[in-house]
């Protein structure tokens, strides 16, 4: 019995050790993630998700020379559509960017389902 219970303590002494040796968590942040660069244009990447029939975010502030890039993960179709600028359809995962070089308020929807409503504000 005492060979038993000696050989069990060494068992999870063993597992304990190797649990140990993994990478050590690291403290929370308060940083903000960073946000992708624009190589081409110098601007910052703004991400908009498409998801359950809806831009994410609905609004976005930038400054001129960055650039939005939608990307679809609905299991459905969807366009991005402004006077100033129309994507193809883009499927699951698909996505679509546009630089905006001029200060202004764009509004756009998806021409496919056109209660789905954003805006970007150039600054």
């Amino acid at each position: 019995m005492k060979r038993e219970v000696i050989v069990f303590i060494l068992l999870i002494s063993a597992f304990l050790a190797i649990g140990c040796t993994g990478q050590q968590p690291t403290a929370p942040t308060n940083e903000t993630p960073a946000t992708p660069f624009n190589s081409t244009t110098g601007g910052k990447v703004i991400e908009v998700s498409i998801q359950n029939f809806a831009f994410e975010p609905k609004s976005v502030k930038i400054s001129v020379g960055d650039t939005v890039k939608w990307t679809n993960l609905d299991s459905v179709s969807h366009t991005i559509k402004s006077t100033d600028f129309t994507s193809e359809v883009l499927k699951n995962g698909g996505s679509f960017s546009h630089t905006f070089t001029q200060v202004g308020t764009y509004d756009y929807e998806c021409s496919i389902h056109p209660s789905m409503k954003g805006v970007v504000i150039v600054e």
